[in-house]
């Protein structure tokens, strides 16, 4: 099969799959329709007359009252992306702390920008994991011109910014979270990546914490309390728990010391276990 053919089969599937769900739901065009998408568009789609947009096929989607990750995740033909499943076999390593098993990952001699990306993803989790530094001045470089070089925050940009903290300067993974903050594409982000987009926040969050930028960290904390809604019970309760490591790295309260580890049960008990780690492991560094 051709490039043009496998493209003209994927996007038949994709309007099948969507005429189907909108049907499966009970929808009908005009249900859907918003100022920014005629329902003649959603019929043209369906019949294969025209393709939507990328904006307009989030806007469809969102009209079936679906997040695009759960729209691709049920359609039969949807495979991971490259990113997804490599962060995927780079967490389990980290879970089980198999430091071989990461360095496997590394590709010495990666040309292609996207694969020295990971590389770096890679050597930040070995440091997060022994301590072991393999970051390059070269590596901190391209991550810095990536993420300062972009012209718009994606989802594979969030991750590769969460990931990657490390590999940046305080200042630098500082001021580049209040960019995605501040940025205009935020909005859909929060459509369609909210988990992500907070994960992100946390893990800067935490990043500044352990790293004595307090006034910063606050900064970034007060950020979180606008976006983390009622569901969000996991990032409230390591914000939470940081927000005591932050007061005991500057009181050194035995008080606060008990609290913190209170608080880590409670998170092994919302089954966040490798992150429950992490921070003893903070702790066991700062006590």
């Amino acid at each position: 099969m051709t490039k043009l053919q496998e493209e003209m089969s994927e996007q038949m599937e994709l309007r099948t799959f969507y005429q189907k769900t909108r049907e499966a739901r009970g929808y009908s065009y005009g249900e859907i329709e918003t100022g920014y998408l005629h329902s003649s568009q959603i019929s043209r789609f369906e019949k294969g007359e025209s393709m939507f947009s990328a904006e307009c096929l989030l806007l469809a989607i969102q009209g079936l009252n679906m997040t695009p990750t759960e729209f691709f995740a049920l359609m039969p033909t949807y495979e991971p992306s490259r990113l997804h499943v490599f962060m995927k076999q780079m967490s389990d390593y980290a879970i089980n702390n198999d430091i071989e098993g990461m360095k496997k990952l590394l590709k010495p001699r990666a040309k292609k920008k996207i694969n020295k990306i990971y590389n770096v993803m890679v050597k930040v989790t070995i440091f997060d994991s022994s301590g072991e530094n393999l970051i390059t001045d070269n590596d901190r470089k391209l991550i810095q011109d990536y993420l300062t070089g972009i012209e718009q925050w994606t989802l594979f940009e969030i991750d590769v910014f969460s990931a990657c903290l490390e590999a940046l300067s305080l200042k630098e993974a500082y001021y580049l979270g209040l960019e995605m903050l501040d940025s205009d594409e935020l909005s859909n982000l929060l459509v369609s990546h909210a988990d992500n987009v907070k994960k992100a926040l946390v893990n800067l969050y935490v990043h500044m914490v352990c790293n004595e930028q307090y006034t910063r960290a606050n900064r970034i904390k007060n950020e979180l309390e606008e976006l983390l809604g009622a569901w969000d019970m996991e990032e409230k309760i390591i914000v939470s728990i940081f927000e005591t490591f932050s007061k005991f790295k500057q009181e050194k309260s035995s008080e606060l010391f008990e609290e913190i580890q209170s608080d880590i049960q409670v998170l092994k008990k919302f089954g966040v276990i490798d992150f429950a780690k992490r921070i003893e492991m903070f702790m066991a560094k700062e006590c």
